[in-house]
């Protein structure tokens, strides 16, 4: 989970934010700073709209922080990969998931380096740069007939995709099942500000 360390003047809905701030050196700084970021509980949105389906097949989480979701996801029953590229967040992932395999890569070098794809692509809070390129690395991590879940803020970005972005933009190869709002209830962990996230979950046309 790549999401910034904001002042609180940075949260209103709408307001542009500086998402393109944010580095490895910068994320790795707060992890290293905390003995825990997030909440240790999987992504709401990850339950609410994958928690009745089956699961089977790979699993990718891109940003994933601590590893809550590849927790969650390798009890659903998925072979699970999660990247971050903050070497602390990854060494926790791998003592909170050890059934999965936790790699210190960003989303584009693994997106290019890998030639992997994955039954689920799940990014919750990830940075994924707001261009073409980036689309089309994104789209082609997921296997045919795949889901593609992307969760986000509800936020504007010029350099970042949001869900709502990218459902305008990704390839005929899809076909976008929802975007909507989704209203969650966390209390602790460095995101329990933000009370509204937006949602796409879209399948890969076999």
């Amino acid at each position: 989970m790549w999401t910034p360390k904001m002042d609180h003047h940075h949260h209103d809905h709408g307001e542009k934010r500086p998402y393109d701030q944010v580095t490895p050196e910068s994320m790795e700084n707060q992890y290293t700073t905390t003995e825990q970021v997030w909440s240790g509980n999987p992504n709401q949105a990850l339950i609410a709209y994958l928690g009745e389906e089956p699961a089977e097949g790979t699993a990718l989480d891109i940003g994933c922080g601590e590893g809550a979701d590849l927790v969650w996801l390798s009890s659903k029953g998925y072979v699970t990969t999660g990247i971050d590229f903050a070497p602390t967040a990854v060494k926790r992932a791998k003592q909170n998931a050890p059934s999965a395999e936790v790699l210190l890569v960003s989303f584009t070098e693994f997106a290019i380096e890998s030639g992997r794809q994955f039954d689920l692509v799940s990014c919750s809070y990830g940075q994924i740069p707001a261009n073409d390129t980036s689309v089309a690395q994104l789209e082609n991590l997921v296997a045919p007939g795949g889901t593609l879940l992307f969760t986000h803020h509800d936020f504007e970005s010029e350099s970042a995709a949001t869900p709502k972005w990218l459902s305008e933009n990704l390839s005929e190869a899809f076909r976008v099942e929802l975007v909507e709002s989704f209203e969650r209830d966390i209390k602790t962990g460095a995101g329990a500000h933000h009370h509204v996230d937006i949602v796409l979950k879209a399948t890969k046309v076999d």
